[in-house]
C-alpha cells in the first residue's frame, strides 16, 4: 500500500483515488475518493469515510505538550484508518495536522510515532493553510453562487475566519481558540457556572474582536458555518437520530435558534446533553463552547442565519492535493 505517491499525470475525465487525513485537535477524519477533472472542476466520489474523536489537543493549554493518553488515543484511530486502506488502496495518502500537533513542545515525538506505527508521513499546516485548504472544501460542497462569503471554521484548538469578496479571498485569519481548549479553561463545572459563562462569551468576543471592521460590512455575505460543533448543531435542530451529511449539508441555521441552543446547552448538565438526539458521543461538553463560538461570531458579523458545511479541510486536502500533484 503507498503511504506517498509521485506526481500521476492523468488525462480529462481520468480519475485518480487518494486519501486523505485530518488530525485535528479534537476529531480525526478520513476520507477514501476517487477524484477527476471535469471541465476544469475537481469532483470528489466518496468511496470510504470514518471519524474518531481522539482530543488530541486536550490539557494542552496548562501543559503546552500532547499527553500520553491522548496520543495513545490518536495513534490506535491512525492505526484503525490504516487498516481500512488495506482494504481501499489509492494512489496518493495526505495527511495533514492542526493546532494541537503545530503547538505541542513534543510535536517531533508524536509525529516519530505516527511515522513508526502507523506509516503515514504528517504535514503540519499553518493556521493561514488551514483556512485555504478548507475553503477549498467548503466551496466544492456549497453549489450555487460562492462569490461573497464570510466562513467560520470551529476546530478544537483553534478558529478560522474567510472572507470572499468578489470571488476572491480578501482575508484570512486564524484565532488560538477552539472547543477544546476554551472547553478546559471555562467549561470545569457541570453545569457551567454564571461565572464560567460570563468568561467563556468574553473570551470570545476579546479574540474576535479584530474581525469586527472586516465583518461589520459584510451584512450582504453568505455566512457559513464549518466543522463539527456547526454540524452537530445542525443535527441537534433536526433532532437526528443517525447522523445523515445529505440533510446538514446546506442547512440553514438561523441567528435565534443559535442563541436558543446556546442557553438551552449551557444550562444542560452533561448527562441531560448525552440524551439528546443529535448530539454526537464524545461531544456532550465540547459543543458549548463551538455554539457560544458561532452564537457570537453571528453576532458580531450581523448574519441572520448560517448555511452548515459538512465539507471542510479533509475534502480541501483532497482538492488540494489532488490539483498539485495530479493537475499540474
Amino acid at each position: 500500500m503507498p503511504l506517498t505517491g509521485k506526481r500521476t499525470k492523468v488525462r480529462n475525465n481520468a480519475s485518480v483515488k487518494m486519501a486523505g487525513i485530518d488530525i485535528g485537535s479534537n476529531t480525526l477524519r478520513l476520507m477514501i475518493a476517487e477524484l477527476r477533472s471535469v471541465q476544469g472542476r475537481v469532483l470528489i466520489q466518496p468511496i470510504f469515510e470514518a471519524r474518531r474523536i481522539t482530543r488530541l489537543g486536550e490539557g494542552i493549554v496548562k501543559s503546552g505538550r500532547l499527553s500520553p493518553a491522548a496520543m495513545s488515543r490518536t495513534l490506535q484511530a491512525l492505526k484503525e484508518f490504516r487498516a481500512a486502506l488495506t482494504e481501499h488502496p489509492v494512489a496518493r495518502i495526505i495527511a495533514v495536522a492542526t493546532s494541537a500537533v503545530r503547538e505541542a513542545e513534543n510535536r517531533p515525538l508524536f509525529l516519530d510515532r505516527v511515522k513508526e506505527e502507523s506509516g503515514f508521513d504528517v504535514e503540519v499546516i499553518s493556521g493561514e493553510e488551514e483556512a485555504r485548504r478548507t475553503l477549498l472544501g467548503v466551496r466544492h460542497g456549497l453549489g450555487g453562487d460562492d462569490s461573497n462569503l464570510l466562513v467560520l471554521d470551529i476546530g478544537g484548538g483553534s478558529t478560522e475566519w474567510i472572507v470572499v469578496t468578489g470571488g476572491r479571498v480578501q482575508e484570512m485569519k486564524t484565532f488560538d481558540i477552539g472547543v477544546v481548549k476554551l472547553t478546559d479553561r471555562y467549561l470545569v463545572t457541570d453545569p457551567p457556572s454564571a461565572e464560567d459563562q460570563r468568561q467563556l462569551i468574553r473570551d470570545i468576543e476579546d479574540r474576535f474582536r479584530p474581525m469586527v471592521p472586516s465583518v461589520g460590512r459584510l451584512s450582504g455575505h453568505r455566512f457559513v458555518g464549518v466543522a463539527g460543533s456547526v454540524t452537530t448543531l445542525a443535527a441537534l435542530e433536526l433532532g437526528l437520530t443517525t447522523y445523515d451529511a445529505s440533510r446538514v449539508q446546506n442547512m440553514r441555521l438561523g441567528f435565534a435558534r443559535v442563541e436558543n441552543w446556546y442557553r438551552k446547552l449551557v444550562g444542560m448538565t452533561l448527562e441531560e446533553r448525552r440524551r439528546l438526539a443529535g448530539l454526537e458521543k464524545g461531544r456532550e461538553d465540547l459543543i458549548v463552547a463551538g455554539t457560544a463560538l458561532l452564537w457570537v461570531a453571528m453576532r458580531m458579523a450581523g448574519s441572520k442565519e448560517a448555511a452548515v458545511s459538512d465539507y471542510g479541510l479533509r475534502e480541501g486536502i483532497l482538492i488540494d492535493g489532488f490539483e498539485r500533484n495530479v493537475l499540474r
